[in-house]
């Protein structure tokens, strides 16, 4: 039995994903929720969306600093493994729960797999930095979703032997969805914007300069502001809620509304290292508030341009650029393989051959 590893909103599409293939190649599976997430827009419509089995356990976690609630998700999966023996343990991604999780199940001995393998940024001042490198030494299956990716495992002394590069399986879902959302109609031209990231929204003078640029644009085409709890929480904090009055905001969306906003939209502005990917395989031009980029190619061949918040002007023409002279896809083949919807059944193939079952 394989117990498949969520408890963020991100998690949850790439597990939709892996589930689908493991029900295709009769792989026994269940999912196991940390309750990392619990908002209904960011937890239970994902379930609800996607069709997904019901959880065999729920270790509700809830919030907390990354210490209390890794040590939480640490306890409570720790026991639950010790009641009920897994074969494997599949995790997702680079949050909390995929940190707490691995380190539960290593000293018991019991085996890891881990998606999305070797993704880097070199930020250690990022937490999803630190979870992903622990896990990946954790780990006994890799499964990067690029070459990169693969290289830097490899740099890192992970053996080959362990590392299987597959794709992605958020692109997966993307492509198995794409043409049955439909766009979403508006009578203007509109961007779209989704910040979350600690980085962008903790401290007052970041945010508010990320705020007052998408302000600025609001002069020159319609924003849609799709608010993270996060984001919303600190915007309410720092007393900045005038900022809003510029935009049409929403409170998170679920997947499939989200895609119906972004495939209408003229351009994208995030700090979601799944939206760079989504809008590069899309063709949508994507503006990234980071200051590192995890996905090279999303900004090598893809859509994805990158801009550091220094100054409210440098976002804002970093934007009316790319809307203006915006660049197009230009995957190679091997990218294109890689992100040709089928990146979760390769997984599935890979646990058949090494008896995972």
């Amino acid at each position: 039995m394989i117990y498949l590893v969520g408890g963020a909103r991100p998690n949850f599409m790439k597990i939709a994903a892996i589930s689908r293939a493991f029900e295709k190649y009769h792989i026994k599976y269940e999912i196991v929720h940390t309750g990392q997430h619990y908002d209904y827009n960011m937890d239970k419509v994902f379930f609800e969306n996607f069709n997904l089995k019901e959880p065999i356990v729920h270790l509700e976690v809830g919030s907390g600093s990354h210490g209390v609630q890794t040590a939480r998700i640490i306890e409570r999966f720790e026991e639950f493994c010790l009641n009920n023996s897994p074969d494997l343990v599949f995790l997702v991604g680079d949050v909390n729960s995929t940190l707490g999780a691995a380190i539960a199940v290593c000293k018991l001995n019991i085996p890891i797999a881990h998606q999305e393998a070797g993704m880097r940024s070199y930020d250690r001042t990022m937490p999803e930095e630190v979870n992903r490198v622990v896990v990946d030494h954790l780990s006994d299956l890799l499964f990067p979703i690029s070459e990169q990716d693969e290289k830097n495992l490899l740099k890192e002394g992970i053996s080959t032997d362990k590392t299987f590069l597959v794709g992605d399986v958020m692109i997966d879902n993307l492509l198995f969805y794409i043409d049955r959302v439909p766009i979403r109609e508006m009578k203007e031209d509109y961007i779209l914007c989704e910040i979350h990231r600690p980085a962008n929204t903790d401290k007052k003078e970041t945010l508010e300069t990320i705020l007052s640029a998408l302000k600025s644009l609001s002069k020159d085409i319609k924003v849609i502001f799709v608010l993270h709890p996060r984001t919303s929480k600190m915007i309410h904090k720092f007393n900045l809620e005038n900022y809003l009055e510029s935009f049409e905001t929403m409170s998170s969306v679920g997947y499939f509304d989200f895609l119906s906003l972004m495939k209408g939209s003229k351009l994208v502005v995030t700090d979601s290292d799944g939206i760079q990917q989504e809008t590069s395989v899309l063709g949508i031009p994507c503006v990234s508030i980071r200051d590192t980029c995890n996905i090279a190619y999303t900004l090598e061949y893809g859509t994805n341009v990158l801009v550091d918040v220094v100054e409210e002007e440098k976002i804002y023409e970093t934007v009316k650029n790319h809307l203006e002279s915006r660049r197009h896809n230009t995957f190679p083949e091997n990218l294109k393989r890689l992100n040709d919807g089928n990146a979760s059944e390769r997984i599935a193939r890979v646990l058949l051959k090494n008896n995972i079952i």
